[in-house]
């Protein structure tokens, strides 16, 4: 499909990319973050009109959205020209549209497949700060480098995860410096509370270290104690993705959600690149 996309489309778009199924009967959006959830039920109503959306949880305890209507299915087969987690790309009408459709993607993009981080290295007394962005594409990780780009944030290499482990196939985009991480704030920032915080965290931690601000740094240590680990489902796991690939403390960096289906049909975690038969 050629035509440029709204906001709410690009966004919808950008979670089945990520924490998103889809196959050619229904497609359906994972995640544990009932904001994101929400705001995928809002946009797809206020693109589609308002109908009646399945919701429901998987055997792990996470929530889910569903849609099984063939003339939204369409649209979105239209626009997501394959289902394998190493060839995902922005979709082709959104690198046509406006800047503010490209950041409402990358957004909801990083909400799912995103790590917010900050830590402390007792060793050098130093913080240590990071945002990841992980996927096992990495065209659509190169995609997303050249935009943030033309936002003016600079990011490093495109890196494999783990060059040791032949089956780990996910690539990492990070983002470092103070500078790149005002401008991610201010131009796309993070809907998903938790990683928003530790955003704000991130830039709050410049002037709070042990040496010349001792007692900011003190109250920014109890501030990421206070952040709650992510919850563990009902299958014992925690209820972030299995195969996240940040390695990152869990308390400070927030996981995403792939996680397994119910149904007994065949659909594409476009996520992980796992075909699931449920």
């Amino acid at each position: 499909m050629g035509g440029m996309v709204s906001k709410n489309l690009a966004r919808c778009l950008a979670k089945i990319c990520g924490d998103g199924h889809i196959s050619p009967k229904y497609l359906r959006y994972n995640n544990t973050c009932k904001e994101l959830l929400d705001e995928f039920e809002e946009d797809i109503k206020k693109e589609f009109g308002d109908f009646h959306l399945i919701r429901g949880k998987v055997n792990s305890g996470t929530s889910f959205i569903q849609i099984q209507r063939k003339e939204i299915l369409s649209v979105f087969l239209s626009h997501l020209n394959s289902f394998k987690s190493n060839d995902i790309s922005i979709p082709r009408a959104v690198k046509k549209s406006s800047v503010d459709i490209k950041i409402a993607f990358i957004r909801a993009f990083y909400d799912d497949e995103g790590c917010a981080a900050l830590r402390f290295n007792k060793l050098t007394q130093e913080w240590k700060r990071n945002i990841n962005l992980s996927s096992n594409s990495f065209r659509i990780l190169s995609e997303i480098k050249q935009i943030l780009s033309l936002l003016k944030i600079t990011s490093n290499k495109i890196h494999k995860n783990n060059l040791n482990n032949s089956y780990d196939k996910t690539h990492i985009l990070s983002i470092s410096g103070r500078n790149n991480f005002k401008i991610f704030r201010e131009k796309i920032g993070f809907k998903h509370p938790r990683k928003k915080l530790i955003l704000d965290l991130i830039l709050e931690s410049y002037s709070a270290t042990p040496r010349r601000k001792p007692l900011e740094f003190k109250k920014l240590k109890e501030k990421l104690d206070l952040i709650p680990v992510p919850i563990k489902g009902k299958s014992g796991q925690l209820s972030g993705s299995p195969t996240h690939k940040c390695s990152t403390p869990r308390n400070v960096c927030v996981l995403n959600s792939h996680m397994s289906q119910v149904q007994a049909q065949s659909v594409f975690e476009m996520g992980t690149g796992v075909t699931t038969q449920l």
